[in-house]
């Protein structure tokens, strides 16, 4: 249970993530981004500096590929987050979750073909974001260990 602001109400037992996880956060409004990376990182996981574009996504995922991804769909740049993403899955089996704001059937179409582990629509719960990695993640540690 959360706030008003966010927060987990006193007493509450925070989600603890998988030891070690590296989670990158590809979104391109800053604001969003640090309180994503407080959550993340008030959890129990790595998160390095945030980057705003697909193609910055690309690169990083390239040189020190994460255990999760979290990606905003609209991104600053020439490549949104659905193409950012079916890049990285071209070289990386990275599980993606995407984030947006908006929930039109077309872009879920387009998100689907690239078979992220998630796709929240913004604004959502600080809860349901952590359920959402967590799950991602035990899921692809799974598949991995098959």
């Amino acid at each position: 249970m959360e706030d008003d602001c966010g927060i987990p109400v006193c007493g509450e037992k925070k989600a603890v993530g998988i030891p070690g996880s590296l989670i990158l956060i590809v979104e391109d409004d800053g604001i969003i981004a640090f309180r994503i990376l407080e959550l993340l990182e008030g959890a129990g996981y790595h998160v390095p500096d945030p980057v705003a574009s697909g193609e910055d996504a690309i690169a990083l995922a390239a040189i020190s590929p994460p255990d999760l991804i979290l990606m905003d769909i609209g991104l600053t740049g020439k490549i949104d987050g659905l193409e950012a993403a079916r890049q990285i899955r071209n070289y990386r089996d990275i599980p993606v979750i995407f984030l947006t704001s908006y929930a039109d059937d077309n872009r879920l179409a387009l998100a689907k073909d690239i078979s992220p582990y998630g796709y929240l629509v913004k604004p959502f719960r600080d809860e349901k974001l952590l359920e959402s990695i967590e799950g991602a993640l035990i899921r692809n540690e799974m598949l991995n260990a098959e």
